[in-house]
C-alpha cells in the first residue's frame, strides 16, 4: 500500500491496534467474522507499560547511502515512484551504566531513522517546545535492520478488516459475479537490533512552515540520568487572582528530576496554586512532587517557579481595597 494514497491505513502502537480491534470486533461480532489483528504491532512488556512508557520503532540508517544533505532530504519526501515511505533522520547516543555503554566509545552511537508518522503521532500527543512534553518523556525504542523498512509492518487493523470483496454485473444476463479480495499481504518475520532501549527524544528540528519533523536524536536512558518534567497548575479556582482572569508568568516550565529504579516517570509536576494572590512569588515549596521521584540536589532550595499576574483590582489589591474601606468605617 501507498502512505500517499491512503494515509489511514498507518499506525504503529499497540495501543491503537487494540482500540481498533476492540472497535471491529463490537461491530462483527454478530456477523461471527474473525477479527484480524496486526502481527507486526509492538507490544511493550506490563513492566514497562506501568511505568508510562510508550513504544517507538526505528530503523538503522545506511552510513554510506542515507547520510549527508541531500540523502537525508530524500527520506524525509520520498519520490512518487519510490515505494519508501518517510524516515527521520537521527542518532541513538548517550551513557547507560547499567549496560556498560560509553557515550566515549565509538560503537555507541547509531544511525536511525524514525518513521514519521512515528514522530507526528507523538507530538500530536504531547507537543514540543515550552508548553509541550515530547521532548521530556521517556520512550522504549526498538531498533530493526535497514532492509527490513517496509510500510507494510505498520498496516493498521482497519485496513486488514477491510472487505475487499467486488461485485461484477453482466449487463447481457444480468448477473452479479463476487469477486473476492486478495489475502492480507503475509510479510516475514524480522528480528529487531536493538529490542526496548529507553530512550529521551532531543534535538528535534521542526520544518518552520508545515512543522512536521525534520531531525529527532534519542539519547539513552536509565534511573541515575535526570530528566526534566513540565509543570502544570491544579487548583486554579481556588486562587483568589487566578480565578478573576490573573495568570502566572512561568520563569521555569521544567523542573530537574530524578526517578527511582522501576519507578513510574510522571507526565507532569504538578503546581499547587491555592492561596495565590496578584504579585506572589511562585517558588518550589508549592510544587507536588509523586511519590518515587526526587528533585534533582542542583535544582535550589529557592527555585523560582514564576509570578502571579493580573489585572488591576484582583487579588492582593482586592484585599487591600478591603483593608481601606473598614479603615475608613
Amino acid at each position: 500500500p501507498s502512505w500517499k494514497e491512503d494515509p489511514e491505513t498507518i499506525i504503529v502502537t499497540e495501543e491503537i491496534n487494540t482500540e481498533a480491534a476492540a472497535a471491529a470486533d463490537n461491530e462483527d461480532s454478530e456477523e461471527g467474522e474473525e477479527i484480524t489483528s496486526n502481527p507486526h504491532a509492538i507490544t511493550l512488556p506490563p513492566e514497562l507499560t506501568k511505568r508510562n512508557i510508550r513504544p517507538l520503532i526505528a530503523y538503522l540508517r545506511d552510513p554510506e547511502n542515507e547520510t549527508g544533505t541531500r540523502n537525508c532530504d530524500r527520506l524525509r519526501n520520498p519520490g512518487p515512484n519510490d515505494d519508501d515511505f518517510p524516515l527521520v533522520p537521527g542518532i541513538l547516543h548517550g551513557s547507560d551504566p547499567t549496560s556498560n555503554i560509553l557515550s566515549i566509545d565509538a560503537d555507541s552511537k547509531l544511525l536511525v531513522k524514525t518513521p514519521w508518522f512515528e514522530i507526528q503521532r507523538e507530538l500530536d500527543r504531547y507537543a514540543s517546545g515550552r508548553n509541550g512534553s515530547f521532548e521530556n518523556r521517556v520512550y522504549a525504542l526498538t531498533i530493526f535492520h535497514e532492509k527490513d523498512a517496509y510500510v507494510g509492518y505498520h498496516q493498521s487493523v482497519r485496513k486488514l478488516n477491510q472487505d475487499d470483496t467486488t461485485y461484477h454485473l453482466n449487463e447481457e444476463t444480468m448477473e452479479v459475479t463476487e469477486i473476492p479480495g486478495s489475502p492480507p499481504e503475509e510479510l516475514p518475520e524480522r528480528t529487531p537490533i536493538v529490542e526496548n532501549v529507553l530512550v529521551i527524544p532531543t534535538d528535534l528540528q521542526l520544518h518552520p512552515v508545515a512543522h512536521s519533523a525534520l531531525c529527532v536524536n534519542f539519547i539513552r536512558y536509565h534511573a541515575k540520568k535526570p530528566i526534566k518534567i513540565p509543570i502544570r497548575t491544579v487548583n486554579e479556582e481556588e486562587s483568589p487572582a487566578m480565578k478573576r482572569g490573573g495568570f502566572i508568568a512561568f520563569v521555569n516550565t521544567f523542573v530537574e528530576c530524578l526517578v527511582e529504579e522501576g519507578g513510574v516517570i510522571p507526565e507532569r509536576i504538578e503546581l499547587e496554586c491555592s492561596g495565590l494572590r496578584q504579585k506572589d512569588v511562585v517558588r518550589r515549596e508549592r510544587l507536588i512532587i509523586p511519590e518515587g521521584v526526587v528533585v534533582h540536589p542542583r535544582v535550589r532550595e529557592d527555585f523560582l517557579v514564576g509570578t502571579v499576574f493580573g489585572a488591576k483590582g484582583v487579588g492582593a489589591d482586592e484585599s487591600e481595597d478591603e483593608e481601606g474601606d473598614d479603615a475608613k468605617k
